[in-house]
This record gives structure tokens, C-alpha cells and sequence, in this order.
């Protein structure tokens, strides 16, 4: 037993990336079947539906549903607990791996941006980064709206005290953005880094990623069938993987920095309501709500792409 650990801990800190994605996904394939036996998932998806409250992935909307309906707490953590296990993954791997220079070097990515960056270029970054995401979301509700006129619903409260108190929620309080950016940009991306030029590392990490989601929207398959659910997820995947592009080129222009990233996988879950939905749940108009999100994404990611040489923004002192 103690040689057995003595190379596990060898094999995870000769390959800490690939330990971090084996026990994230075995974390959210463990708690599938918690979630469904001990009858969670009906409770939580029948509170919701009862409650009439739109599905949004930030923090808030979780604890309104729990304040509404106390039943559906075991469903909310459940769910919680499945997006975390990249974070979970992350600080088991970052600690065996790495000791304290690894838990270290991940709080220390937890900021703003580089203490050697100047404020003004900062906040600007920040700016022009909420302002891309934001406009890719419209342009998918444009599409969205051109598409499916009939079934389209845009809820969006322009009031300025509810407007910038939604978009604080989307920016720092989504559930994906806090429990899975310690792993992915955090972590699994500076990694990369070390193997490949940024382009590639971004395409790896936006390929796993989406991949990682695949046992997490296994209902897919059940809703849309075996071939339809590949081609959502597909879909979703390359979203997912130019998606990425734009977070590292904005990542690398601030210094690597998580915060950044917690606020771009928020802007991209879209609590704030910009992309607008579709009240339709048949195959057809859920695949063109991924494909009316990639495509403007992929213009950006392409432009991006093209102005920096495949650099993505890298700093010379990250």
C-alpha cells in the first residue's frame, strides 16, 4: 500500500495535468448518480418549474430557489458540488505536485491583474472585455430573435441600478466562473504554456473543457437522442474552444489573472440575460442557440487571432 502511494504521488507530479482532468471528471460522474437515486434532481427540477424562476447559473439564483423551496437544497449543492470538482481537482493535484509553491502560485493568480500593469490600461482591458462578451451575447440574440420570432423571449432590465447589479452577479457570482477557473486558467492553462505556443495551448484547453461538460449534460442524449446529443455538444465544444481564445488573449494582457477569468466564464453563462432565450425545448432551435453564440464568437476569436499572430495577447513578464 505504501509503494502504491509512494507512485501515485510520483505519477501526479510527473503529470499533474492529466491527474487534474482524470479526477475532475471522475468527481462529476460520481455525483450523477447521487444526483438521480437519491431523487434530488426531480425535487430541484420541480421547484424551479413551480417557482417559475428563469434557470441562471450565479450563486444568487441558487439561493433564491433554496430561500423558495428548502426541499431543493440537496439538488443545489449537488450541483454545486459536480461544477466544483474542477477547483476540488485542482488543489488536491496543484498540492500533491506542487507543495505550497503550487497553492501559492494559484492565490497568487487570484487578482485583478499584475501589480505591474498600469491602472489605466487595466481598467480599460476590463472594459473593452465586458463590452466583447456583451456584444457577442446581443448578436446572438439578434440571430436568436431573426430565427425563431415566435418563441423568443428578452428579458433585460436596462434600469441602471438593476442593470449593474446584475451584471456585479453575472461578473463575479456565476457558479462555473468561481468553481472552475481556479482549474482552467488558473492552473491547467499556465501548464500548457509550458508545452505549446499559446494557440495551441488554448485549443487543448477549450477542446478539454467542452469535453469535461459532456458527462454533466448526459441528459442531452436522453432529450435529443444519441446522434442529436453529439451534435449539440459538438456545437458547444467549438463554442467552448473559441470561447477560450478570448479569454486567454484578455487573461494575458492583465497578467494571468483569475478574477478575469471567473468574470468572462460568467459573462458567457449570461446571467444578466443579454442572449435572450428561446422557450422551446425541441432540438432544432437548442442546437442554433449554441451555433447564433459560436459564430460571433468565432469572428472575434478569428480576428484575435490574426492581430496578435497567435500570440493572444502574452505578455513579456507573465
Amino acid at each position: 500500500m505504501k509503494v502504491s502511494h509512494i507512485n501515485v504521488v510520483a505519477s501526479t507530479k510527473n503529470h499533474p495535468l492529466i491527474w487534474f482532468y482524470v479526477i475532475s471528471v471522475l468527481i462529476e460522474i460520481v455525483i450523477i448518480p447521487v444526483f438521480y437515486f437519491t431523487g434530488a434532481a426531480d425535487v430541484l427540477m420541480s421547484a424551479i418549474e413551480t417557482l417559475g424562476i428563469p434557470f441562471k447559473t450565479d450563486l444568487v439564483t441558487a439561493f433564491r430557489v433554496v430561500l423558495a423551496a428548502p426541499s431543493a437544497f440537496p439538488g443545489v449543492f449537488l450541483s454545486i458540488v459536480q461544477v466544483a470538482a474542477v477547483d476540488i481537482a485542482v488543489f488536491i493535484v496543484a498540492s500533491i505536485a506542487f507543495g505550497q509553491t503550487g497553492m501559492a502560485d494559484l492565490k497568487n493568480r487570484f487578482r485583478f491583474w499584475k501589480r505591474e500593469i498600469p491602472f489605466q490600461y487595466a481598467l480599460k482591458t476590463w472594459g473593452v472585455c465586458i463590452v466583447i462578451f456583451s456584444l457577442i451575447n446581443l448578436a446572438a440574440a439578434g440571430l436568436n430573435r431573426l430565427m425563431f420570432p415566435g418563441s423568443f423571449v428578452w428579458e433585460v432590465n436596462f434600469s441602471p441600478a438593476h442593470f449593474l447589479v446584475s451584471l456585479a452577479i453575472t461578473l463575479f457570482l456565476d457558479i462555473g466562473g468561481l468553481f472552475e477557473e481556479n482549474g482552467w486558467r488558473g492552473f491547467a492553462l499556465p501548464l500548457l504554456l509550458k508545452r505549446f505556443n499559446p494557440l495551441k495551448a488554448t485549443i487543448v484547453l477549450g477542446l478539454l473543457w467542452g469535453f469535461w461538460h459532456f458527462p454533466v449534460k448526459y441528459n442531452l442524449f436522453h432529450d435529443f437522442g444519441l446522434a442529436g446529443g453529439f451534435v449539440y455538444l459538438s456545437a458547444f465544444t467549438f463554442r467552448l474552444t473559441f470561447v477560450s481564445i478570448l479569454m486567454t488573449y484578455f487573461w494575458n494582457r492583465l497578467g494571468q489573472t483569475t478574477i478575469l477569468a471567473i468574470a468572462m466564464h460568467g459573462l458567457i453563462n449570461d446571467s444578466i440575460g443579454l442572449g435572450g432565450r428561446i422557450e422551446s425545448e425541441s432540438f432544432v432551435p437548442q442546437l442554433f442557440t449554441e451555433v447564433n453564440l459560436l459564430l460571433p464568437t468565432a469572428i472575434v476569436a478569428i480576428l484575435l487571432i490574426a492581430k496578435t499572430r497567435g500570440r493572444l495577447g502574452i505578455r513579456s513578464n507573465n
